[in-house]
């Protein structure tokens, strides 16, 4: 059985040693090798103490472990709970931090709580024969690891919005409600994000983030509102400036992939509607193209919202429909069309 023990932990050890080894030589920029490198050494720095607290303080190894799981506690209650509205947000004052950098704290959290788990289990194991070391409970080790495990599921689960596709609905928001014009200041309020992320997926607790993220960065500040719990941003002209350059680099993407769209089912349509029938081969290829597309559409309208035009996406969902009709007519399988 220890040697079935043995083996599994020295698996695991080449797995981490792999992995390790890949974010070193990981043949990307130079910039985001040296963000991996980054987080994998201050974690490991950050682990090993962690993991020998446990067998050198061990009359105190249970208050440790409890102050380790409440930080986590902690940790997830700031980040999660308090953050899901605004009102929270501000009634508390809490201090504004990034979701980008909440996602790179909790996977440091759960680098840091594995390497510990690893640090702990060769003392659990007798591995490490040493006079400062105690023997560890199992107890240290287990929780080490579902910390490291309930760390890294809330760091890959972290949902980052695309801030530039905020800026864009800021854009659109003040050039359609105050029509802008250079050198003019702009004053939002938070009552305002309702309107602002009319018809998409955003919350406003992401347009927080999104005028949060422009106040650091200068663009605006923000004032106090006198009623309670509310805040009135003011956005600079140099803001105005910025969110307008974001706004036409996010509709470019809409144009090049609404064309690219466009494109395909005109492809679609000169082999469904040309001269000479289609092959079953090829009209089963046209029906799951055509559901490809579809599929596109929807995509695309879930990603930027009330800014994909309203008139493209019935006219092309419509011609999608026309084109599974031929396909059909010509003999080839039902789609699922939709009404």
């Amino acid at each position: 059985m220890f040697s079935v023990q043995l083996i599994a932990v020295a698996a695991t050890l080449v797995s981490g040693s792999v992995i390790f080894l890949k974010i070193l030589i990981d043949p990307s920029s130079p910039f985001l090798k040296r963000r991996h490198v980054e987080t994998a050494r201050y974690s490991v720095l950050l682990g090993i103490p962690l993991g020998l607290v446990f067998p050198l303080l061990s009359q105190y190894d249970e208050y440790a472990l409890l102050g380790f799981t409440l930080a986590l506690l902690s940790f997830t209650v700031y980040y999660y709970m308090l953050r899901r509205s605004p009102s929270s947000f501000y009634r508390f004052r809490l201090g504004w931090v990034s979701r980008e950098t909440v996602r790179s704290r909790f996977l440091h959290l759960a680098v840091a709580s594995g390497v510990a788990c690893f640090v702990d289990l060769f003392f659990w194991l007798n591995i490490f024969e040493v006079p400062f070391g105690s023997p560890v409970p199992p107890t240290v080790p287990v929780m080490l690891a579902m910390v490291s495990s309930i760390s890294g599921l809330f760091a890959l689960t972290s949902f980052v919005p695309k801030l530039d596709i905020l800026y864009c609905l800021v854009d659109d928001f003040t050039q359609n409600s105050y029509h802008p014009r250079p050198g003019m200041w702009i004053e939002i309020e938070d009552t305002d994000f309702p309107s602002i992320i009319a018809g998409t997926a955003f919350t406003s607790m992401e347009m927080v983030d999104a005028f949060e993220s422009l106040r650091k960065e200068g663009y605006l500040e923000r004032q106090p509102h006198p009623i309670m719990g509310r805040v009135r941003y003011r956005i600079f002209p140099e803001g105005m400036v910025f969110l307008d350059t974001s706004a036409q680099d996010v509709r470019g993407r809409i144009d090049a992939a609404m064309r690219q769209i466009d494109i395909s089912a005109d492809a679609i349509n000169g082999h469904v509607n040309g001269a000479r029938p289609l092959e079953s081969r090829s009209l089963d290829g046209a029906t799951k193209e055509l559901q490809t597309l579809r599929s596109k559409i929807q995509r695309l309208k879930e990603e930027y919202g009330r800014l994909v035009p309203v008139e493209w996406e019935a006219s092309s969902l419509a011609k999608i429909h026309q084109l599974e009709l031929g396909v059909r007519d010509q003999g080839g399988e039902p789609a699922l069309v939709e009404a």
